[in-house]
């Protein structure tokens, strides 16, 4: 909706939601119904327009952190971060750590540490056993003869 197509100011009024302040900003029906923007500004079954906004404060905040996240140095911290998560998720996917098999706490450290050896195993499978050859097969000494001979 553009803000030249605004014909009224709506009526706003503050909230709480999820324990945070708001203001909600409704526009009357019978003006959405006669904008020609009507279809690219809601979807509503009754034809208005409700808009949630945030303090002056915190809408600042959240603008200073979105335009943060663009920057360079923000996603090179984040790819780190996204890679511990896929680890924390890949184990509890397949070793399911959240729940502790034991009540101590030394069994349960015992616990943890193998599913991390585990979890070592599955990604070493993974990635290197499955690209890289364990060893060199054996060549017979006629085979290496022959070798030498072609070469």
């Amino acid at each position: 909706m553009a803000l030249v197509e605004i014909q009224k100011a709506p009526s706003a009024y503050p909230v709480t939601q999820h324990s945070r302040p708001a203001i909600v900003a409704q526009f009357a029906s019978t003006d959405c119904r006669a904008c020609p923007s009507r279809t690219h500004c809601t979807s509503s079954r009754r034809g208005s327009r409700i808009l949630t906004l945030r303090p002056k404060e915190l809408h600042e905040i959240q603008t200073a952190a979105r335009a943060e996240q663009k920057t360079r140095t923000w996603r090179d911290k984040y790819e780190l971060r996204a890679g511990v998560e896929s680890t924390i998720n890949q184990a509890l996917d397949m070793t399911g750590i959240r729940r502790a098999c034991y009540r101590r706490l030394a069994k349960v450290r015992l616990q943890h540490l193998f599913s991390a050896t585990a979890l070592n195993v599955i990604r070493l499978d993974d990635d290197y056993w499955s690209t890289t050859p364990l060893s060199r097969p054996r060549t017979s000494r006629l085979e290496h003869l022959a070798y030498i001979l072609t070469a």
